[in-house]
């Protein structure tokens, strides 16, 4: 099972079959939880096994350019991050604290 937590923690409805309640649903489906990590959700297993596939980074294989967008779509103040680790550190920041 995995926790998922939407990217607005107020959030309270379905999204891909997924219920959410106050920004958090629950699921084992490894399609939908590698699906909500690809979108930008954040996601926690509840128990990892060796065997188990390791969680999709959302932030993979995008550009500078992509995460200044993703901030930017989100609200996200990067200050003068610059570099893709500056800007992922400051998006991680963000959505840890809301």
């Amino acid at each position: 099972m995995a926790k998922i937590y939407a990217p607005n923690k107020k959030y309270t409805g379905v999204s891909a079959t997924v219920s959410f309640v106050n920004g958090i649903g629950e699921t084992d489906n490894e399609h939908l939880i590698k699906w909500f990590a690809s979108k930008g959700y954040t996601v926690e297993k509840d128990e990892m096994h060796p065997a188990d596939p390791p969680l999709v980074n959302p932030f993979e294989g995008k550009t500078i350019e992509e995460l200044k967008a993703y901030a930017q779509e989100r609200g996200i103040d990067i200050g003068k991050a610059s570099t893709e680790e500056g800007i992922i550190k400051k998006i991680e920041e963000a959505q840890k604290a809301e």
